[in-house]
């Protein structure tokens, strides 16, 4: 019996055999399909018995999700990221990441995936090599209507498109025009804090916590202390506007003359293919001091051309689950 499934009383084989024992309703699962590519990668030795499973993860989700389709999106080795790699961020993004070992056949496993699932008409597998599998889960759910998003990278919780969670196995949204949301404290299993959250919320968070899984510094003081994770929530718990929190973060970097662009940019998803994190902080209500300082800040040098080294740097970076 599934580990994912057993929690319910139900075997992958019912799943597998049956019709998915729920009312169609044309949703779509979105989901972001590295994690189990380095899981089964790692537990498995033989590409067909990875294939198989894979499918069987992806079926699992599509029933605790009621979906009756799926986009599955995945980052391969080579993939330029958006560019990521190019930004004046305080640390390389993703620069944690090279030298890791990983799993043999992990990308004979992403790159057979695709053919593997044309002929499954419920399952589509995307392999992306210009952005990032976030970036084109978060456009998908801007552009494709009644879709659940699953991820094991937090980043997505900027999303505020209906996801699921597949550790606490509950579903959240945000009510209808409210792409804010908030952010909450919680604990690990271990009792480290925590912080989750819903909408651009989390992303204002992100700005001042950064983020340690991608590398990103975020702010490097605040009100002149280091600025964590518990320091950034206490100065976002309790706001519920999107503008008032883009303001107080912003000003926070200008008080220390750090240029938050090239954070945001490596922070931000991309909601259509044309999207910036640049392009998203100018369409907020600043006051004038920050829109000065942001303007002031676009004119300086945060990001760089594309460059041979740069593209083997972004090249050693693979994908993981955060």
């Amino acid at each position: 019996m599934s580990t994912m499934l057993a929690k319910f009383g139900i075997r992958s084989e019912d799943i597998q055999s049956e019709p998915m024992g729920f009312e169609s309703t044309g949703r779509v699962l979105l989901l972001d399909g590295d994690s189990y590519c380095y899981e089964l990668a790692a537990k498995y030795k033989q590409l067909e018995t990875m294939l198989r499973h894979y499918e069987t993860r992806v079926r699992e989700v599509m029933f605790l999700t009621k979906s009756d389709a799926a986009r599955v999106h995945l980052t391969p080795k080579g993939c330029h990221k958006n560019g990521r790699h190019l930004l004046n961020t305080v640390k390389p993004y993703q620069g944690n990441r090279q030298g890791k070992p990983k799993p043999p056949l992990l990308e004979q496993l992403r790159g057979s995936l695709e053919h593997y699932f044309s002929v499954v008409p419920d399952i589509m597998v995307f392999n992306h090599y210009d952005i990032e599998a976030d970036d084109a889960l978060m456009i998908d759910t801007y552009a494709i209507p009644n879709t659940c998003l699953v991820s094991a990278d937090k980043d997505l919780q900027i999303a505020c498109t209906p996801s699921y969670c597949m550790t606490d196995y509950i579903e959240t949204r945000l009510p209808q025009g409210n792409r804010f949301g908030q952010i909450h404290e919680t604990m690990t299993a271990g009792g480290k804090f925590k912080v989750k959250g819903k909408g651009t919320s989390f992303f204002w968070w992100q700005m001042l916590a950064g983020d340690k899984a991608d590398n990103v510094q975020g702010i490097q003081k605040y009100l002149g202390k280091l600025c964590g994770d518990v320091g950034a929530y206490n100065a976002l718990a309790a706001i519920r506007c999107e503008h008032e929190a883009a303001n107080l973060v912003l000003s926070g970097y200008m008080d220390i003359d750090q240029n938050p662009l090239p954070e945001a940019a490596a922070l931000w998803l991309l909601r259509t293919p044309n999207d910036t994190a640049e392009g998203y902080i100018a369409s907020l209500n600043l006051n004038n001091d920050v829109r000065s300082f942001i303007n002031d800040c676009y004119q300086r040098e945060w990001k760089r051309e594309a460059s041979t080294e740069v593209s083997e740097s972004a090249a050693s970076c693979d994908s993981e689950a955060d």
